[in-house]
């Protein structure tokens, strides 16, 4: 992290009409060098120059960080190429052809975001223009599959109906495409193809070479089905109406990934086709099939409930779970109470998650080409969901309590739950398209209004990988409650949803920590660099160990080193007890340990001291039979006391201590050790066997009731078996 005035300016100052004339120079230029040559056969090309590029830098290529021409190299083309009368260009570029079109490309775009930058549209759409126009790959191959089955399947009826394909079908020639270009193979396709020369490859070979891209010999998918996912070339030469547009428009491919030579269609570009997959299967279905919209948005409507309730359950498996609910609220201007419907309610112990899932598109065109359609598609994924959250919020808050119900009928609804005594609430907009160029920004925005309630916007894509990196409840609720706080730290302006994750896995309490720099530096804004970098290398080494296994050598692993899954750092001991906690499944359990990690590093290591040195301490004394109970109380002391934590006590004892087991003998021995009686103390007992490893954990919390039950005489002979006893030393205090 850097303050912002010393952020790198590669922005340079250009006139926003010299920056269009330089824009259609540099055009001129690329279709100059490109139509010297047959298309087809510099599409192979160029998909040669990528994998090199990528071949030669694999550490950048595992981050990410490739240049947004080298990444864009094949979208841009084919798009230059369906949307240019045809041309018949025959041969093919020789090495300082191709040179020469992928540095011009590279300037292209260095002009493009200059213009950008120059305009004077309002920084939200500036910056989600540069984004769609510089970045693509939104879902993590390891998530292909996966993400493809859940999408697809609701729609296996249709799909057998419209172009005779299950959706297991779709997807296995999906996974097949992905194979074929995203990894290596193609080097050794020509390899094996052999008539190799000083001067390179033929037109004839590189046109047979062609047959690597081929879409129905890769998937054996139908060519009708295929056909209608594709333009041939000049197909859509009036999609530009000039040549600034090629820069600032949607590309045409986002509609339609495959291209068209002759009577094959090719796929060259792999991350447009499964960015855009998706809807692109929907539009051609509905151009198949007249009066489809209506069921396809009923699937859609269900579906994008359904996946994020599954997702939630893999990170939360004892929650509460409910899709669809009603509640009564006031509406309208006269605030009479109405039904209302909220997509879904998660309750985990006292946290409440409200849901609101859109499945409707986000707006295909670029935010430069309708600005106007660009922010009402985040009006509907975005401020609307948020909006009817807050409306179950504020219902909730007026009496700290909630009914909800299931709709058995047009008029009829039946009580399902009461929610009360919830101390955390999360309001969560889940969009089934990718919006990951606003996502993580738009919660400073028009479209979310400043409220106490915390909203997290987030795409199905990226949801998709928190249940593959939390395996713990109490650490996924602690990322959650650490997001709600960015949300309202106005230093906090991130790329990307999973930089968030990166900054929590980094800082923990990551608003705070910027914070403190902003008041050490007394400085304005923040640039905060990327820090999903380690998010990205482990999926892409997931992934990778997949190709890899059971054939060879895994390179990947060669070159990183093994997969290791991105995590907080905590030292050995406490980490063992959050583990211990999470794994009781009891809710008291998990809140402890959602309330141990709220605390600073120095508090943690100070647990994990404890927990390392008394251990060590309680084994000398096991095998002398002594008796020996030590534990830690933190956050009792009014002056240092944490608004948001009771007061924890964490007692150490041997796996077989009968204390575990009797309840009532428990409760006595902790009451003589409580060390605030008017305040609520949550009691941790933690067992460890012989190989100090900690195996057994209760959480038995003890109240000023517990206190109050007692006759004055049985009070005072507490306090005094509780003074002789902090005598002993065998107590320390934080």
């Amino acid at each position: 992290m850097k303050e912002e005035n010393e952020r790198p300016h590669t922005v340079p100052i250009m006139d926003m009409i010299d920056a269009e004339k330089k824009i259609e120079v540099s055009l001129v230029k690329i279709r100059e060098i490109l139509f010297k040559a047959d298309p087809q056969v510099v599409m192979v090309q160029l998909y040669f120059q990528r994998l090199l590029n990528h071949y030669r830098d694999i550490e950048a290529s595992i981050h990410g960080n490739v240049k947004p021409s080298i990444n864009k190299l094949l979208d841009f083309t084919q798009s230059i190429i369906v949307t240019t009368p045809i041309n018949r260009g025959r041969g093919t570029l020789d090495e300082e052809g191709i040179t020469t079109y992928v540095e011009e490309l590279e300037n292209l775009f260095n002009l493009a975001n200059i213009y950008i930058y120059q305009t004077q549209n309002d920084e939200l759409i500036k910056y989600s223009q540069g984004m769609q126009m510089n970045v693509s790959g939104t879902l993590y191959p390891y998530f292909e599959e996966d993400h493809f089955t859940d999408l697809l399947s609701p729609y296996t009826e249709i799909l057998r109906a419209t172009f005779g394909l299950s959706s297991n079908e779709v997807v296995e020639g999906l996974l097949a495409i992905s194979k074929q270009l995203r990894t290596t193979e193609f080097l050794e396709y020509l390899i094996d193809s052999g008539d190799h020369t000083e001067e390179g490859l033929s037109e004839e070979k590189l046109l047979s070479l062609a047959e690597y891209f081929n879409v129905a010999r890769i998937t054996g998918w139908p060519l009708e089905f295929i056909k209608e996912l594709a333009f041939h070339q000049g197909e859509s030469k009036d999609f530009y109406e000039n040549n600034l547009q090629i820069m600032i428009k949607e590309t045409p491919i986002k509609y339609k990934p495959f291209i068209g030579f002759g009577s094959k269609y090719y796929c060259f570009s792999i991350d447009n086709l499964f960015d855009n997959f998706y809807r692109t299967i929907l539009r051609a279905i509905r151009r198949r099939k007249e009066g489809i919209s209506n069921k396809i948005n009923n699937i859609q409507k269900e579906l994008s409930e359904a996946l994020p309730l599954k997702f939630f359950k893999n990170i939360l498996p004892t929650s509460q779970m409910f899709q669809s609910v009603f509640y009564k609220a006031p509406v309208g201007a006269n605030g009479k109470n109405e039904w209302c419907e909220c997509d879904g309610i998660i309750l985990f112990d006292n946290v409440m998650i409200i849901m609101e899932v859109k499945g409707g598109a986000l707006s295909p065109v670029s935010p430069f080409s309708d600005e106007d359609a660009y922010k009402e598609s985040l009006n509907n994924l975005a401020k609307n969901p948020y909006e009817q959250s807050l409306r179950f919020y504020e219902e909730f808050k007026r009496t700290g309590k909630i009914d909800i119900y299931q709709k058995e009928s047009k008029k009829r609804y039946k009580l399902i739950k009461s929610i009360e005594n919830v101390e955390f609430i999360q309001a969560c907009c889940i969009t089934l398209d990718d919006f990951n160029e606003i996502a993580s920004q738009i919660e400073k925005t028009e479209f979310i209004q400043n409220n106490d309630l915390p909203i997290w916007c987030i795409s199905i894509n990226d949801l998709r990988v928190y249940p593959e990196l939390f395996d713990s409840p109490s650490l996924f609720l602690n990322y959650l409650y650490q997001r709600s706080h960015a949300t309202k730290n106005p230093y906090i302006k991130l790329n990307d949803e999973l930089d968030h994750l990166g900054m929590y896995f980094a800082y923990n309490d990551y608003s705070t920590r910027i914070k403190e720099i902003a008041n050490e530096e007394d400085i304005q804004e923040i640039f905060i660099e990327s820090h999903r970098d380690e998010i990205d290398a482990y999926m892409a080494r997931k992934i990778n160990s997949g190709n890899y296994e059971g054939e060879r050598e895994n390179f990947s692993e060669l070159f990183f080193g093994p997969v290791s899954k991105p995590s907080q750092e905590m030292e050995p001991m406490f980490k063992q007890l959050i583990t211990l906690l999470d794994r009781s499944k009891q809710n008291s359990c998990i809140r402890v340990a959602r309330y141990l990690l709220l605390l600073d590093s120095d508090t943690r290591n100070n647990i994990s001291e404890f927990l390392t040195s008394r251990s060590r301490k309680l084994i000398e004394v096991r095998s002398r039979k002594g008796i020996l109970t030590p534990y830690i109380a933190f956050n009792f002391k009014e002056e240092e006391k944490l608004r948001e934590l009771p007061v924890i006590q964490v007692f150490l004892l041997n796996s077989s201590n009968k204390l575990f087991k009797d309840v009532v003998q428990r409760k006595s021995f902790l009451m003589e050790r409580i060390v605030e009686e008017n305040a609520l103390t949550y009691c941790v007992l933690v067992g460890m066997n012989k190989n100090r490893e900690l195996t057994k954990v209760i959480t038995h919390i003890i109240g000023p009731e517990n206190f109050q039950m007692l006759s004055e005489s049985a009070l005072k002979n507490l306090r005094d078996r509780r003074e002789n006893l902090s005598k002993s030393r065998n107590f320390k205090e934080f």
